[in-house]
């Protein structure tokens, strides 16, 4: 995704006219590149100033057949109706707001032959409870998984060129695998390149140490902010979090959005299977500062809500936003919500896209994993489309 190279034929992507894609909203000001390779800003999130880091918008922009496609937007999705007799969905009812601080909507149904839900691991499941299909086998929105990081931050002994280039430059994947997982979960380290802003003590906080404490202002400051924000070392260990029945997305009455529809309650915890990874890589992190000369400056604040004990050791683990499950995979309508192709076991006519359908996610990026079965998934729902003879399950 980053580091890309120019494609020469990026603005013949489209409609038969020349439908380059156009940003909107934060990034009104056109670049004055679209769509080329990464300049080096260190500001990949949450939109890279040159398009060089793929968005959404860049499909929706030039989906094959404008003509045939509706989009409306600020429509949320609140029902899921099927019929009682075969199971298969009929309609898909959603609110339409046009002010996101007031509750006003109006109320709108899609109808159709088939039906794709792609709003996410949690999304999907919430609606779907909502809707009160739960599935035969009882797992909607089970099996709830992301990518817990611990994160370690040092300042190097010099200038490593902090802030220049992507978020990750490097990072080691070899404790993907090994006998120890009998014991303990695997993880891969990234090389963070854009200072400690994740650990919460970034660029801010150098600024107002030198200000309020140091009273520095003029070429001091510069020079001061220059030497420590571009020595700043962040590692980043991705933990793979097993699947846990436990893990799951619900839905209570008592917590509802100003447009009435449930909000999504998480029940997540992480094992002492990946507990003891953390301590592993924070030793490991401790041990690789000292190698390279760095001052170590991680900290675990007892107030943090993801605070928690360990061993007598004090840690906290941030999300990797990598949510997945909820609707995993499998090979019968018992064992799991869809089949390989993510079309619902209980609602033939019925596909519930993305990572929430991935039984498992180890310890990389579920990215390309999801666009992979996407694919597969849009071959089947062709395939559906063109046959008259729909799937029938046993």
């Amino acid at each position: 995704m980053w580091d890309s190279i120019p494609n020469p034929k990026y603005n013949e992507y489209g409609h038969k006219s020349n439908n380059r894609f156009v940003p909107d909203g934060v990034a009104t000001v056109k670049p004055i590149e679209y769509g080329e390779r990464c300049q080096g800003n260190a500001n990949c999130v949450p939109i890279c100033p040159v398009q060089a880091k793929y968005d959404a918008r860049k499909t929706l922009n030039t989906i094959a057949f404008p003509d045939r496609v509706h989009l409306l937007a600020q429509a949320v999705a609140y029902k899921v109706e099927i019929d009682p007799e075969n199971g298969r969905v009929t309609a898909i009812h959603y609110k339409h707001y046009q002010d996101p601080n007031s509750p006003s909507h109006t109320l709108g149904t899609a109808k159709g032959t088939l039906f794709v839900l792609a709003a996410h691991a949690v999304e999907n499941a919430k609606l779907m409870l909502a809707s009160d299909l739960h599935s035969t086998s009882g797992l909607m929105g089970r099996n709830l998984m992301d990518h817990p990081f611990l994160l370690a931050w040092a300042l190097m002994p010099e200038v490593t060129g902090t802030m220049r280039g992507p978020l990750v430059t490097s990072g080691i994947g070899t404790f993907r695998k090994g006998k120890f997982r009998h014991n303990q979960c695997t993880f891969a380290m990234d090389i963070h390149n854009d200072g400690w802003g994740w650990s919460g003590t970034g660029a801010a906080d150098i600024v107002r140490e030198a200000v309020e404490k140091g009273n520095m202002y003029g070429a001091e400051l510069r020079k001061e902010l220059i030497s420590k924000i571009s020595r700043q070392l962040l590692l980043a260990f991705m933990c793979e979090l097993p699947a846990d029945y436990n893990n799951r997305i619900t839905i209570d009455p008592r917590y509802k959005d100003q447009l009435g529809n449930y909000r999504p309650i998480i029940h997540f915890d992480v094992p002492d299977y990946c507990k003891k990874t953390f301590a592993y890589a924070r030793n490991l992190s401790k041990i690789i500062f000292n190698r390279l000369g760095a001052e170590d400056h991680t900290h675990y604040d007892k107030s943090d809500p993801a605070y928690f004990e360990y061993e007598g050791e004090g840690y906290w683990f941030r999300g990797g936003n990598h949510f997945s499950g909820t609707h995993v995979m499998g090979t019968n309508k018992h064992n799991s919500v869809v089949d390989k192709y993510m079309r619902s076991w209980d609602h033939q006519n019925l596909y519930l896209v993305g990572s929430g359908s991935m039984p498992s996610i180890g310890t990389s990026n579920t990215t390309l994993s999801i666009a992979a079965l996407t694919f597969m998934a849009t071959e089947e729902m062709l395939k559906d489309l063109a046959s008259a003879t729909k799937p029938a399950y046993v």
